[in-house]
């Protein structure tokens, strides 16, 4: 009697093609949040299309109409100009809402993605699963941040150098609403490294909390927080420069300065800042009111905007740092 031995079959598995795209817990993650990721996707595409469509109409529009020349000399072209007016409604008005998008892209990434992705497991009791393959916590966790952080650096980067192109092209001196410093968090390296602390603070959320609502909650309010606090120190990241004058100067030094500061220089150098010299009051006679010899201004040029920018991208990108060394604190800590 002889026996017949089959082969043994494998059984079919969900894991990718081997040698094509990423696989192990790379693959899972992408494949648990591929919803958010085509999301994503779709809006980068998007987002880059219409930027790219509105940097070839203002250059024409530029050229066409000698914006570049006109504009260098202020508000000859202010925005009550007729040769002014369609292209500020038609055409910089769309940056500015997009400008807006990529503002808050950070917080949206941090409520809506890096808070519940590290909940939304933990609360389902999905990642035991993952666990029991072998797979450490610290690996799982690492996972985890690796594919939204490479999503972040990769799409949001080229999203955010794309507007900054977009933006540099308009005759910004007109635009009040844009001007460099009202466009901080829009352009350059910062709408990126904001984004990356969101995810660490999310990743933190989800920990501490476990539930997804709560830590969307938090991430919400730990982001506003932050966000506000970086606002309110920006302008001080670089030493503003200091104007004198012995007449009183303008509110704004010149149309692309950020004016922080103003007031009189007393007789022994102290100063007093926005003195209130009174109604109908001659600048010599509010100098002599207040026994000072003159007036000064401090105010950022445009040429601090980039050293401005990596300064609060390398606050925040430390801060992230620190929030993801916590979050693996907390694993080893929780589940050793």
């Amino acid at each position: 009697m002889t026996t017949t031995t089959l082969p043994a079959t494998t059984p079919p598995s969900s894991a990718p093609p081997r040698g094509r795209g990423p696989r192990g817990l790379a693959w899972l993650v992408l494949r648990q949040h591929r919803a958010a990721v085509w999301t994503f996707a779709v809006a980068l595409l998007v987002l880059l299309s219409a930027l790219a469509t509105l940097y070839i109409a203002i250059s024409d529009y530029v050229a066409d109409h000698g914006l570049a020349k006109v504009c260098t000399d202020g508000w000859v072209c202010a925005p009550g100009q007729d040769n002014f007016r369609p292209f500020s409604d038609e055409l910089a008005d769309p940056v500015h809402y997009i400008g807006r998008i990529i503002e808050y892209l950070p917080l949206v990434f941090g409520v809506f993605v890096a808070g519940p992705l590290i909940a939304r497991e933990l609360q389902s009791g999905t990642y035991k699963l993952a666990w029991t393959q072998s797979v450490s916590p610290l690996r799982w966790l690492a996972a985890k941040l690796a594919v939204p952080a490479t999503a972040v650096l990769a799409g949001l980067s080229l999203l955010s150098a794309a507007y900054t192109a977009v933006w540099r092209e308009q005759p910004l001196a007109v635009l009040p609403g844009q001007w460099w410093w009202r466009s901080f968090d829009m352009v350059g390296v910062v709408p990126v490294a904001h984004a990356l602390l969101a995810l660490a603070l999310g990743t933190v959320a989800g920990l501490l909390f476990q539930r997804t609502v709560p830590a969307m909650g938090a991430v919400l309010v730990a982001y506003l927080v932050i966000a506000g606090l970086l606002e309110s120190l920006r302008e001080s990241l670089v030493k503003a420069a200091t104007a004198l004058s012995t007449e009183m100067p303008g509110l704004i030094r010149g149309s692309d300065d950020w004016v922080v500061g103003r007031g009189l220089i007393g007789r022994t150098g102290g100063r007093l800042p926005e003195p209130d010299c009174g109604v109908g009051v001659s600048m010599a006679d509010c100098l002599a009111q207040h026994d000072a010899r003159g007036w000064y201004v401090d105010y950022h040029p445009a040429s601090h905007l980039w050293p401005m920018q990596w300064v609060e991208a390398g606050a925040s990108l430390a801060l992230a740092a620190l929030l993801a060394g916590g979050a693996v604190r907390l694993v080893r800590h929780r589940w050793p």
